[in-house]
């Protein structure tokens, strides 16, 4: 299952960031100039984290790690 969300990641997605122990979903990439303000463009494509290098931001959003506890839903095992 998990083989198959990353590889649905990848169709969907241009690109995945990372960055230490965090990832990052990747929307733009452009060039940094005086005429961007990177504030903006954040609010606009709706994105909570620029990150920058090389001249060039990155419009992305976080990829939250969740904890989690798999449920399964086995038939009940009756004593004989």
């Amino acid at each position: 299952m998990l083989n198959y969300l990353k590889s649905l990641e990848k169709l969907l997605y241009k690109d995945i960031i990372e960055f230490g122990d965090r990832k990052f979903l990747l929307y733009l990439t452009i060039r940094e100039t005086p005429k961007i303000d990177a504030d903006i463009l954040k609010q606009y494509w709706n994105c909570d984290t620029v990150l920058k290098k090389d001249n060039l931001y990155y419009f992305c959003n976080e990829i939250k790690e969740i904890d989690y506890e798999e449920i399964r839903n086995d038939p009940p095992t009756t004593p004989n």
